[in-house]
């Protein structure tokens, strides 16, 4: 399940809060102040998003944005420690090198079993022809 999915399944002024508090805006260069935020959403104050902060509902959305956050940094690790690899490869580097190839192998596996088991789904959708 992505963001965009649990997103879907949240009022809009909740939606709008989750894509403000963690820039997760299609246009990524657009910021957004609190007071425009405020506006958007025709509220005065941002307490009844602080009170929604410490539910459980808000927790496991921040997991879910964190997830996919650390999904992108792995990728921006990987490139840099693979440039810093091929043109000066020292015995750290290398090792840090294998040991992220072995992260990201598990990730994989994990990604294969997810579409695997969503692939099943679909074919499963008891719908006659």
């Amino acid at each position: 399940m992505t963001i965009y999915d649990v997103l879907k399944k949240l009022p809009y002024k909740k939606q709008l809060y989750v894509k403000y508090k963690f820039n997760l805006w299609m246009d990524r260069e657009k910021e957004m102040t609190e007071a425009e935020f405020l506006k958007q959403v025709d509220l005065k104050s941002m307490g009844t998003y602080y009170r929604w902060e410490r539910t459980p509902e808000f927790k496991h959305i921040t997991s879910i944005v964190l997830a996919t956050k650390q999904a992108n940094d792995l990728l921006e690790i990987y490139e840099h420690l693979k440039i810093k690899v091929e043109s000066n490869p020292n015995p750290k580097d290398i090792e840090m090198m294998l040991k992220l190839m072995k992260e990201i192998n598990l990730h994989n596996k994990e990604a294969e079993k997810f579409f695997a088991k969503n692939d099943e789904e679909d074919e499963d959708d008891d719908l006659e022809l």
